[in-house]
């Protein structure tokens, strides 16, 4: 359970099935069991693209093989999620002064260093690329916003940046689910920790104060009570 203008971290060896469960959560992968519920509705195997006009807001494990298209230039990957809808669709058809001016606004907002809206998504460095997806994602004021390893592989200048953005969202009241690996950006962005093992939740922490130990001894598969006395 996320509350809105919550954000939950979940820690965990690679492999225990984060990367599930975000799939899980927008869409990409069925569920076996259990129930989805978005502020009551239920989208429970609900397509992609569905639970994306629900307000949900993805980013990633891998940007360029699931977020974006190296190929395409940048104004092509910012409108991925709303190409359809207006004011960047007038019908079948896209409205080109409406998808500049869109294009430019993410790129200013969130400082997206490129020579311009025109230039091949693969020649920007992996922060531009993940401020890019990130931008996009965050238009519209997502409700919840799923966010795995956001800063992996971009430089601090990004990583900051990217940080600030996710804080801004907590502060607007976007829920966030926060999938990494790195137990310092846990600790310092969310408020709850959630510890996966297995596939299962081995426990849920308040992050303030939480003890790195007791952390690590959860992903390692430690029941909360053996984990709780070290």
């Amino acid at each position: 359970e996320i509350r809105a203008g919550e954000t939950l971290g979940v820690a965990g060896v690679a492999g225990n099935g984060q990367s599930e469960l975000a799939e899980v959560v927008t869409g990409l992968r069925r569920t076996t069991a259990g129930t989805i519920l978005m502020a009551g509705r239920d989208v429970t195997n609900r397509p992609a693209g569905e639970i994306a006009r629900a307000g949900v807001a993805h980013v990633p494990e891998d940007r360029l093989a699931t977020g974006l298209i190296g190929g395409m230039d940048l104004s092509s990957n910012a409108i991925l999620r709303e190409y359809g809808q207006p004011p960047l669709a007038q019908g079948p058809f896209l409205n080109s002064s409406s998808v500049a001016s869109f294009t430019e606004k993410l790129i200013n907002r969130h400082d997206v260093k490129a020579p311009g809206r025109w230039a091949r998504l693969r020649t920007l460095s992996g922060g531009n690329q993940q401020k890019l997806l990130l931008g996009r994602e965050l238009n519209g004021a997502p409700r919840l916003i799923v966010a795995v390893h956001p800063t992996r592989g971009v430089d601090i200048g990004a990583t900051e940046a990217i940080h600030s953005a996710l804080r801004e969202q907590r502060t607007r009241g976007a829920a966030t689910l926060l999938i990494s690996e790195d137990l310092d950006e846990l600790l310092a962005l969310s408020d709850r920790i959630a510890v996966m093992f297995d596939g299962k939740v081995m426990g849920v922490l308040a992050a303030r104060g939480a003890d790195p130990e007791q952390i690590g001894l959860l992903m390692a598969g430690v029941t909360p009570e053996a984990a709780a006395h070290g």
